[in-house]
C-alpha cells in the first residue's frame, strides 16, 4: 500500500492461477462504510478450443413485455438478467426484439461455467447501448459494442439515468475457451 496526494493505493501481484480471485477493501469513516470489490479472471493454462456461441433475444421465444431472468446460449454460457438498482426488472419487448436493461443499474451477467471468456459482442436496438462492464475493455458507445478480456464471468450494469439512456440488447455473441 502507498499514500500520495490524498490517495491510498493498494496493489497486489497479478493472478497467475486458472481461478478467478476477488479482493475486497473496506473503507470506514465514522459510521460510514464502503466496500470495494475487484475481481481478476484466471489465466488460461493449457490448450483448448475456441468456442463461439450466439443468439438473438427473439430466439428465446419470450412474449412481449415478459420479465426475463436468464437465458442459456449453450451448456456453458448463461446470461443472467437482474433488476439491480433500477426501478424496473429487465424485460423482453418485441419492439426492437430486445431485452431492456433499465436505467440506474439493471445488470446482465455473462457466465461461462468456469471457462475463460475472451470476447462478448452485443447488438443493441433503438440506439440504447448504455452499459459498462466490471472488468476488461469495452468498445465505445454504438449499436455494436464488443467486450474483450479474460474472465469466467463479466457483469454489465446499465449506466443511463433516464429512459433515453438504457441498454436494449437484441443479440449477443460470446467467444470462450473450452
Amino acid at each position: 500500500a502507498s499514500y500520495a496526494d490524498g490517495v491510498v493505493t493498494i496493489t497486489a501481484k497479478a493472478n497467475t492461477t486458472k481461478d478467478m480471485i476477488e479482493g475486497v477493501v473496506t473503507v470506514t469513516c465514522g459510521t460510514l462504510k464502503q466496500e470495494i470489490s475487484v475481481i481478476q479472471g484466471g489465466v488460461y493454462i493449457g490448450s483448448g478450443t475456441e468456442v463461439v456461441v450466439e443468439a438473438t433475444m427473439a430466439s428465446f421465444g419470450w412474449k412481449n413485455a415478459a420479465v426475463v431472468s436468464e437465458a442459456e446460449l449453450d451448456d456453458n454460457v448463461k446470461l443472467i438478467f437482474a433488476q439491480g438498482n433500477a426501478s424496473t426488472a429487465p424485460a423482453y419487448y418485441t419492439s426492437g426484439e430486445a431485452v431492456r436493461l433499465y436505467q440506474n443499474g439493471a445488470t446482465l451477467t455473462v457466465t461461462a461455467n468456469g471457462r475463460t471468456i475472451k470476447s462478448i459482442e452485443f447488438t443493441f436496438a433503438n440506439n440504447h447501448y448504455y452499459m459498462e462492464p466490471d472488468c476488461g475493455e469495452f468498445s465505445e458507445e454504438a449499436t455494436l459494442r464488443t467486450w474483450s478480456g479474460e474472465s469466467a464471468e463479466v457483469k454489465f450494469t446499465s449506466t443511463g439515468t433516464d429512459k433515453n439512456h438504457r441498454a436494449y440488447i437484441s443479440a449477443v455473441k460470446v467467444t470462450y475457451i473450452d
